[in-house]
């Protein structure tokens, strides 16, 4: 029932979204970096075609490792285009349909969790990548305040609601859930939401979506860092900052 939570959220934000789901772990819950970096590479270019625009705008990651990767680094960078043609990681000719794709600006804003380990110091990956267009996100609480939970370490600067949140679940249910799982999608349905109040969503990049939210969060109580606030993003004004004791 995680995916079917985390997709709700988006729909909640964003109800004219297109969701294009990719299930990337078993029935467990587990997976690896490897489907994860096809996954990646499936929602960047689905028909593997760079002159279509049939990829996807925002990709949300509900999910995380405690082990970085260059793969995973390396997918992350080609699906929000974050590299250019001076980068010599990409020299090999493997690339050029990603340098197509991407000189179109058909690349994706990413939003990862930031994880649930309580953490002031660490982050799990890909949202410990910190790369342009990519975010980290936390959770916060109702009260505007860090949930207890969530990881809170370099380089999140960001934060949305992830205590007791409630969505849909499979057999027509609904279900509460608390988790950076639930902050990210509430995070990525806002990116969709600011994409679609421009008249050409691919005139920007993923780095200017990111900075976007980023830039018009407002304050979170005790903490240097920032609460995602989505009127102020959709309508790029100043956030209003919550009271706070």
């Amino acid at each position: 029932g995680h995916g079917t939570h985390v997709a709700g959220l988006v729909m909640l934000v964003a109800p004219d979204a297109t969701l294009m789901p990719v299930r990337v772990l078993d029935a467990q819950g587990r997976g690896n970096v490897w489907v994860l970096a096809e996954a990646l590479a499936w929602a960047a270019d689905p028909d593997g075609n760079p002159s279509t625009d049939d990829g996807a705008h925002v990709i949300n990651m509900s999910l995380g490792t405690t082990q970085p990767t260059q793969l995973l680094r390396t997918a992350v960078t080609l699906a929000n285009c974050d590299f250019d043609d001076d980068d010599d990681e990409f020299d090999d000719p493997g690339f050029d349909d990603d340098k197509a794709r991407c000189a179109a600006k058909r690349g994706a804003v990413v939003l990862s969790a930031a994880g649930n380990d309580a953490s002031s110091q660490d982050v799990q990956w890909p949202a410990a990548e910190d790369v342009p267009g990519a975010l980290a996100i936390a959770a916060h609480t109702e009260a505007s305040t860090l949930a207890a939970f969530t990881n809170r370490g370099a380089p999140v600067r960001i934060a949305a609601p992830g205590e007791i949140i409630f969505s849909a679940f499979p057999g027509g249910r609904w279900a509460s859930w608390s988790g950076t799982s639930m902050a990210t999608p509430l995070a990525a349905g806002t990116a969709a939401l600011v994409l679609a109040r421009l008249p050409d969503p691919r005139s920007v990049l993923p780095l200017d979506i990111a900075k976007r939210l980023a830039d018009r969060s407002g304050r979170l109580c005790g903490t240097d860092l920032r609460k995602l606030d989505a009127a102020a993003a959709v309508s790029d004004t100043t956030a209003v900052d919550p009271p706070c004791p």
